[in-house]
């Protein structure tokens, strides 16, 4: 089965890596990152294709240009054609919101586990892809009376 992971900066990367090592080798992973993750390639275990996407809109002002975030979500697109995933699973990376727009569109099956850190409260990303994705993992108990549709599964790190 095809499926396109979603890495982002930092923890979230160390969070998906971790749950690629539960998965194991039986998937054909594909990977999209953001174009400015200069860390996450060198430590994929389970080798696949890459692909580099410029992140959509981000907190700085340079990161807000409307013609820009039009290009990235194109961008996005592409991947998402090119690839034909059977599932898009993301750790709370930002850029996982327009693959996972386009992607439930054309059928795929989107799954989110939100970020370890947030313990009482969704991240930005989380509260989009909560109505977004058919599975939407926390891994904080505390999540789950406030947002009845995700599942508990424990922490990944």
């Amino acid at each position: 089965m095809k499926v396109l992971v979603v890495l982002g900066d930092g923890g979230h990367s160390a969070q998906m890596f971790r749950l690629l090592e539960l998965l194991g080798p039986n998937y054909e992973y594909y990977y999209m990152m953001a174009m400015t993750d200069s860390v996450s390639e060198g430590k994929i275990t389970w080798k696949g294709p890459v692909y580099r996407v410029p992140v959509p809109l981000g907190k700085h002002a340079h990161h807000r240009n409307p013609i820009r975030a039009i290009g990235s979500v194109l961008r996005h697109l592409i991947v998402l054609l090119r690839v034909r995933p059977k599932a898009i699973l993301s750790t709370g990376a930002n850029i996982a919101i327009p693959v996972s727009v386009f992607g439930r569109l054309m059928g795929v099956k989107v799954i989110h586990v939100e970020t370890g850190s947030r313990i009482y409260t969704m991240s930005s990303t989380g509260k989009l892809m909560y109505r977004i994705a058919h599975l939407f993992f926390v891994q904080w108990g505390s999540l789950q009376k406030d947002y009845p549709k995700a599942i508990y599964a424990g922490r990944l790190l």
